[in-house]
């Protein structure tokens, strides 16, 4: 049997276990390393998607502030971009996640190489928006992570780690200036992507900036080197309920998908980056029918940087111009 049909059924078996994010953290620590957190490897990847979340933030919004507030989809095991934001002027950052994957270890281990990467230099390099202030209280704070909580600590740089459903965020209207996720949009079934999406855009202020990374790619594809990237779409729907799990599914969207989303949740997209597989590895596969009406480079799209923003309301002056139409001349 294939290794990615051993993991998702053995994540499909833990999925049914009580507490099945404490047993999926000893998977992903001593059987797939995910939780091995590397200074050049992840840490310094998530630093610099923290730069470009920041930068499409300051490129795009009709007035950034230097104090903002943000939303975060999906906190995950290591909060690295919610805390390099903080360092770049983040005021406030509530993090949702449905289950709690902080722990004190992982969190030591990224404090720690903040610290290392601020003493050789690499902190500001990669993050040039850093703010002296900001990055000194981290410092100092530092040493505080071996003796609280993580939840304690981020609290400390005004980070909220919620476990909490996203679709029903209790913010007020507006109160967010920037809302970002990294890799966890592929994770929502599509009628739980609109909701999110929805509830986001209300939480946007007409200033605000969404930005997101989206994997499309089959995820069990980087460690399961006898798959392809496009593996996910060679079954029917029918299939893919017993092949997916609940633990870490794929809804399987392509980015037609994604940008249609935007659209209905009253989201223009401002600037997309689209990164494509090999046309060989998609010809290798025969397609699931549930995909053979979306047009070639939809499928070759694997990853994708999509960057929002809500859609203008005409004033009541610009609505009452437009309904007289066009003034004769």
């Amino acid at each position: 049997m294939s290794s990615w049909l051993l993991k998702t059924a053995l994540q499909r078996a833990i999925s049914g276990l009580p507490h099945p994010e404490w047993w999926n953290g000893i998977l992903q620590r001593y059987v797939t390393g995910g939780l091995r957190l590397q200074p050049h490897g992840e840490f310094q990847r998530k630093l610099q998607a923290c730069r470009r979340h920041f930068d499409y933030y300051r490129a795009f919004s009709r007035q950034p502030h230097d104090e903002f507030t943000v939303v975060e989809v999906g906190t995950g095991w290591f909060p690295i971009i919610p805390i390099g934001l903080y360092l770049c002027g983040a005021s406030e950052i509530w993090t949702f996640d449905i289950v709690r994957l902080l722990r004190k270890d992982t969190l030591c281990k990224l404090i720690e190489y903040f610290c290392l990467f601020a003493q050789t230099g690499e902190l500001s390099r990669i993050l040039p928006a850093v703010r002296s202030s900001s990055l000194s209280k981290l410092l100092e704070l530092a040493p505080l992570a071996t003796k609280v909580s993580p939840v304690e600590f981020l609290e400390r740089l005004s980070i909220h780690a919620l476990v909490q459903d996203v679709r029903r965020s209790g913010l007020a209207d507006g109160s967010a200036d920037m809302v970002f996720s990294h890799g966890v949009l592929e994770h929502f079934p599509p009628p739980m992507l609109a909701e999110a999406l929805g509830e986001l855009r209300r939480v946007c202020s007409e200033d605000s900036v969404t930005s997101h990374f989206i994997g499309m790619a089959d995820q069990f594809a980087s460690f399961d080197k006898s798959i392809t990237a496009f593996n996910n779409l060679r079954y029917s729907a029918r299939a893919w309920r017993w092949l997916n799990n609940s633990l870490i599914p794929q809804n399987r969207l392509r980015i037609s998908d994604y940008r249609r989303a935007f659209g209905e949740a009253g989201l223009d997209i401002v600037a997309e980056e689209d990164l494509n597989g090999p046309e060989s590895d998609l010809a290798s596969i025969r397609l699931a029918a549930e995909f053979e009406h979306y047009d070639r480079q939809d499928l070759l799209t694997l990853f994708s940087w999509l960057v929002g923003r809500p859609v203008e309301v005409p004033t009541k002056a610009e609505k009452c111009t437009a309904d007289r139409g066009p003034t004769a001349v």
